[in-house]
Order: C-alpha cells, then sequence, then structure tokens
C-alpha cells in the first residue's frame, strides 16, 4: 500500500507542470493579441539610466531658470559700486536682466542678500536702489536732518540735471521719510515733475537710505497760452459731447502718457486732469485735446 502511494507523487507533479505551461502560454497568446503596451526605462549603457519624461521637463525648467541669470561684468561692478556705497552685501549679488514700465531701456538688476540694485542699460546709471538692512537705532532725526541726509545721498548720484525742488513728507508710525528731488516746472504756479525726478525713502530714525528711484521721462515743448481749469473742463465737454451729472474738478499736473495708456510713450506733458462721474479726462493743458481717460473706481 505505501509503494503505491509514493509512486502516484511524481504522476501529479507531472500533471501540475503541464497545466502551468499551458496557462502561462495562454497569457503571453493574450498579451501579443491585446493594444496593451509596458513601459520601460530606457537604459543607457553608458553606466546612466535615461530619465523618464517628467524628470527630463523638469531638468529642462532648471536650464531655462539657469539662463535667467545674465552677467555683465562692466555693469555688475558698477552695482557693486553702488551697493557698497549704500551698504548692500555685495559679495553674492546675482544679476539679471528686467524692465520697468517707466523705463525706456533694458535694466540690468541684481539681487543681493539684503537689498537691490538696477542700472540702465544703455546709460549704465543707477535706476532703482533698494535696502533692507536697516538699523532700528531710536535716533529719530529730524526733518530738516533727513532732508540733510538726502542731499548727502543725492550728490553720490552725480546726476547732470537740475532738480530745483525738494518735497518731503515724514511718516513717524511707519518710521520712513519720503523726499523727492523734482524738475521744477512753473514756480509760481507750484508746478513740479514728478516724471523728472529722484524719489527717495529713508529710514525716519536713523537717516539710512531704504530705497531710491530716479524718473527720467523728459517734458514734451507744449506751445500756446496755458488753459484755465474752467477752459480745461469745456474742452472736454466740446471734444466728447459730454454732459456731466456731477460736478466736475480738475487739477493742473505734469504726466506720462503711460498713465494714460500709451505704454511706448516715454515722456511727460503739462495736463489738467479733470474728473467727473467716475471718469478722468487727461486734456493737454495748452492746446484742450483730450489725450485720454482712466476709469475710476465707483
Amino acid at each position: 500500500m505505501k509503494q503505491k502511494k509514493n509512486e502516484t507523487v511524481p504522476v501529479l507533479l507531472v500533471v501540475l507542470l503541464l497545466l502551468l505551461c499551458t496557462a502561462a502560454a495562454g497569457g503571453l497568446a493574450l498579451l501579443a493579441k491585446s493594444d496593451f503596451i509596458l513601459s520601460f526605462p530606457v537604459l543607457n549603457f553608458g553606466g546612466k539610466t535615461a530619465a523618464p519624461a517628467a524628470a527630463e521637463a523638469e531638468a529642462g525648467t532648471t536650464e531655462e531658470e539657469a539662463e535667467d541669470v545674465y552677467v555683465d561684468e562692466e555693469l555688475h561692478k558698477i552695482a557693486n559700486m553702488y551697493g557698497e556705497i549704500f551698504g548692500l552685501l555685495v559679495n553674492e549679488g546675482v544679476g539679471s536682466l528686467t524692465e520697468d514700465r517707466y523705463c525706456a531701456d533694458e535694466l540690468y538688476q541684481v539681487e543681493y542678500p539684503a537689498g537691490q540694485v538696477q542700472l540702465n542699460t544703455v546709460t549704465k546709471e543707477l535706476y532703482w536702489f533698494s535696502r533692507n538692512n536697516i538699523k532700528t537705532d531710536e535716533l529719530r532725526l529730524t526733518e530738516k536732518q533727513l532732508v540733510t541726509k538726502a542731499k548727502e545721498y543725492f550728490s553720490i548720484l552725480q546726476l547732470e540735471k537740475d532738480y530745483g525742488h525738494i518735497a518731503r513728507k515724514v511718516d513717524r508710525d511707519s518710521n520712513i521719510a519720503t523726499v523727492i528731488f523734482q524738475r521744477v516746472i512753473d514756480e509760481e504756479a507750484e508746478l513740479y515733475s514728478d516724471y523728472e525726478a529722484v524719489k527717495m525713502v529713508l529710514s525716519a530714525q536713523t537717516g539710512e537710505l531704504m530705497s531710491c528711484k530716479i524718473f527720467t521721462l523728459p517734458l514734451v515743448e507744449q506751445e500756446g497760452k496755458r488753459l484755465n481749469e474752467t477752459q480745461a473742463i469745456a474742452a472736454v465737454q466740446d471734444a466728447l459731447s459730454a454732459v456731466f451729472q456731477s460736478k466736475a474738478e480738475a487739477e493742473l499736473t505734469v504726466c506720462s502718457p503711460i498713465i494714460w495708456g500709451d505704454e511706448d510713450n516715454y515722456t511727460s506733458r503739462v495736463v489738467w486732469k479733470v474728473t467727473a462721474d467716475n471718469v478722468r479726462y487727461f486734456v493737454d493743458a495748452y492746446s484742450g485735446s483730450v489725450l485720454g481717460t482712466q476709469e475710476l473706481e465707483a
């Protein structure tokens, strides 16, 4: 009895092996007939495994970001000079190209751990400076002292243009002082230009320069006699056949066409800003032409 039982074991093993081979063959046949495609990594026999598509895309993005880094040795040296003068740590500055809506030329920008410097790539002059490593000493300089400090910074810039008017505002709550050197258009009418100007923000406590921006949008020469407020409002109504529902107000100022949408017009001009019914109209202060409009929030 025991002998017969042992003889049956090999037979069962043979049968099981035959069944497994049949099933495997059938499975391969089904895979061959189907549209299912197995995706395997592509091997590079140079010793590296090729990156999947997603990894390749990520690598491509990194390369594009690397291409954004731009170094101009001469401009970088000038940027470092301004950075050192105004108190930045300049040993780790990263250069790149950028733009600003109020500048016709491309800007060379250097980012430092404690701030930023931008230079006009054509004139190689300072356009923008900012610094964030300001001390918090409670010195609290007077307004006169702050203006004196601003004048010291201004002299460092060595600008060729003459800026005869200084506007200043001290915000003690925010610990900042804003000092603007402006071109004088009409002293009697108190007309000054924000577009041929140097705007500085200083720490009202220590007098340190926090930021500086230089605007160089030249004034367009306008001929004729300047309109008064009443004439400016009438010019809008006549030109647009407009009937205002609310009382119109007008302000004589210097403005850039960029404000009303002429993005490529890097100039400035004297205009009347006429405001009525949530719309601002920019009127040439001499010809009375409506140069543009601006929708205001209700």
